[in-house]
């Protein structure tokens, strides 16, 4: 039970730090610290969230294990950097490349608990990118 419980304060916390990004998305023009800072929690916590749920050490040997390795990298790594572009170095375009890579494996993680997930989202992208090919004339 206490699992659930902490599962769901997670939940409540990354739909709320979720919600304060969208709502400083118009102004990431002007600030992109709010929308990088408030999309990064939000990530973290639904991490968090799932670690609370498979159990702290499962998860993480989970995260480390060689299938999932690739993710862990990208997004930890996206994460920091978003931050560091958002809050050190103040750069409009670090941090929109990072955001985006750290959406992707998001995204990437999110899916791949879904039976059918990671199929069903490589299948996606191959149909978008194809239909993207067929349409821009380079």
């Amino acid at each position: 039970m206490q699992r659930w419980i902490g599962f769901a304060g997670c939940a409540i916390l990354a739909l709320f730090c979720f919600m304060m990004a969208f709502m400083a998305l118009p102004m990431m023009i002007v600030s992109p610290q709010k929308f990088a800072t408030a999309f990064s929690l939000g990530g973290l916590a639904v991490i968090a969230g799932i670690a609370l749920l498979r159990g702290p050490r499962a998860h993480t040997m989970h995260l480390l294990s060689r299938d999932r390795l690739l993710f862990t990298l990208s997004y930890f790594g996206s994460v920091f950097f978003t931050l560091f572009f958002s809050a050190i170095m103040h750069t409009y375009i670090g941090t929109l490349l990072c955001v985006i890579v750290q959406i992707v494996a998001l995204v990437w993680y999110v899916v791949s608990y879904l039976p059918g997930g990671v199929d069903g989202l490589q299948s996606t992208t191959r149909n978008l990118f194809g239909t993207a090919r067929t349409l821009l004339p380079f």
